[in-house]
């Protein structure tokens, strides 16, 4: 019987625990009540090996996306198969992360946590508002090798969302190119995993440097934030779990919500208390055929999805997103909270497979707007309970898509 790994070994526990500790010693040294320069020289060695950190993710960002979007349309076969049953899917991921992301972000408008805490967050800037018609203008880029180099997100997803489609066009003439992506796609996932062995030295600086603003005088308040912005994420999960899923099931699928949800039940469960959609898969796909969902809707909608469909995780970033700039004093605009919603709702496909996609996503969301990457640090303490609240509507929003689409299947055999 092979031995289970020791729980510590698992990098959200480390990441956990890292967070504790950096709390503890925070409070410690805020107790010392130390004057304002030997506070300063306090931070500012958790502050360099921060910035580290931050560096090495916005360093994997941009090819992560890349290869991740390319491999993924490349491996849906064929532009048949494509046309047959993949646009149907990938309307309904990027529909219902749309619905996803609007509901995060109608709601955490409504709460508002973090408003007039007026931390100093390394790297904090001006957001400067993005007038809308410009917004969908830069989605197509006019030179790539700007866009790039600019790292604008939007633009960079469509650019890849159309070399994938070519490459997946052009068959069997692509297949070096192809091979090609799938050896790049390999290898940016392994540095992402040595990047990832780190994240716990990393959030332990990161959330020190932060624990010790100046600015922060009562830790309370930014704990009684913290609780609200835990209330956004899962009363906007709960709404688009609960109301918008099982309506769009109801409407498109001609299902009763109830009966689904019952027979996905311990799909459900293992999606909560392992936080992984793809280590949930497998009972997806019985639990989902069980339902009377056929085997091709299932066994093309759930494995995309498992990677690429992610609701709970972009409403998520989206509401942090909005979190963090009240928390540092920005206010956001209309249209920087459109781009939000729009990168998000992109980003997920983006980061198909990654491990703690969270992190590494929400990157792409607050660059997206001008917000501090270093901000992430401010909702880590709370990632993990979150974590199992938003993979449980990831694996419901695909098994509601496995159904739609099934149901669409069927009645343009009957035409």
């Amino acid at each position: 019987m092979e031995k289970k790994p020791h729980f510590l070994k698992a990098l959200h526990w480390q990441i956990f625990f890292a967070t504790i500790l950096s709390i503890g010693l925070a409070i410690l040294i805020r107790a010392m009540d130390l004057s304002p320069e030997n506070q300063s020289a306090f931070r500012a060695p958790f502050s360099f090996i921060g910035d580290l950190f931050i560096r090495s993710l916005k360093l994997i960002v941009l090819p992560l996306v890349i290869v991740s979007i390319i491999s993924g349309i490349q491996h849906m076969g064929s532009t048949s198969r494509l046309g047959k049953v993949g646009w149907k899917t990938l309307l309904y991921y990027l529909s219902t992360t749309f619905i996803a992301v609007t509901i995060g972000i109608l709601i955490v408008n409504i709460i508002q946590p973090g408003v007039g805490l007026n931390l100093v967050v390394e790297g904090s800037v001006g957001v400067k508002p993005t007038p809308i018609l410009d917004v969908f203008r830069e989605i197509i880029p006019s030179n790539i090798f700007k866009t790039l180099a600019a790292g604008k997100m939007l633009a960079t997803i469509f650019a890849s969302f159309l070399f994938g489609i070519g490459l997946l066009s052009v068959g069997e003439k692509g297949k070096p190119v192809a091979d090609l992506i799938d050896s790049l796609n390999a290898i940016v996932f392994k540095i992402v995993g040595w990047i990832m062995v780190t994240a716990p030295a990393g959030v332990f600086a990161l959330f020190i440097n932060t624990l010790l603003d100046p600015k922060l005088a009562d830790l309370s308040i930014f704990f009684e934030n913290l609780f609200l912005y835990m209330v956004a994420v899962i009363a906007g999960l709960g709404v688009h779990g609960f109301i918008a899923l099982p309506l769009i099931l109801f409407i498109f699928a001609k299902r009763n919500p109830f009966d689904y949800f019952s027979a996905l039940g311990p799909a459900l469960l293992t999606a909560f208390s392992t936080a992984s959609s793809s280590a949930t898969y497998p009972i997806t796909r019985e639990r989902t055929i069980d339902a009377g969902v056929s085997r091709e809707a299932a066994d093309f909608v759930l494995p995309l999805g498992a990677t690429i469909n992610m609701d709970g995780t972009a409403l998520y970033e989206a509401v942090a997103a909005v979190f963090i700039a009240n928390a540092i004093g920005i206010d956001l605009s209309f249209s920087s909270q459109l781009i939000i919603v729009f990168t998000a709702t992109l980003a997920a496909i983006g980061a198909a497979g990654v491990p703690s996609a969270g992190l590494v996503t929400m990157i792409i969301v607050l660059e997206a707007v001008g917000l501090p990457p270093e901000g992430y640090v401010l909702v880590v303490a709370v990632d993990r309970v979150l974590d199992m609240c938003r993979t449980t509507v990831n694996v419901w929003g695909d098994a509601v898509g496995a159904a739609v689409v099934d149901a669409s299947l069927k009645k343009d055999a009957s035409l």
